[in-house]
């Protein structure tokens, strides 16, 4: 892959019933717009070089029949809550950051187990300067 000024992508969850324990990563595996600095393994958006600045970040989950928390995390530190609290019901957020080389970012399951249901479920960042 080669480097421009931007960096972002855009992932997915395969489809039907994702279950996750209590704190851990989501790791969205179905790469819609691919970028070297998302690792679909672990979940991790690492800052590369040349790509600090300012991004977008934005993520949608949907839980299915249970409940649902997240959270966006950036460097271990929680910068916003996702919250579903009924059958098939959606959350979204969509925060501003400004991230240095280096940082972290990625998703993850908070206050209890659950579940993420099918291709509802999409993590995004985009450099916007």
């Amino acid at each position: 892959m080669y480097r421009t000024s931007n960096a972002g992508f855009t992932a997915t969850l395969p489809g039907g019933v994702n279950p996750y324990a209590l704190n851990a990563m989501i790791k969205y595996n179905r790469m819609l717009c691919p970028d070297a600095d998302y690792n679909k393994d672990t979940g991790i958006f690492i800052v590369g070089a040349g790509m600090a600045g300012n991004y977008l970040v934005s993520v949608t989950m949907m839980s299915g029949l249970v409940t649902g928390y997240t959270t966006i995390r950036k460097n271990n530190a929680i910068y916003v809550y996702l919250y579903t609290g009924r059958p098939y019901e959606m959350a979204t957020q969509t925060v501003y950051m400004q991230l240095a080389v280096g940082d972290t970012i990625w998703v993850q399951m908070t206050i209890k187990a659950s579940s993420l249901f099918d291709v509802y479920n999409t993590f995004t960042a985009v450099r916007i300067s």
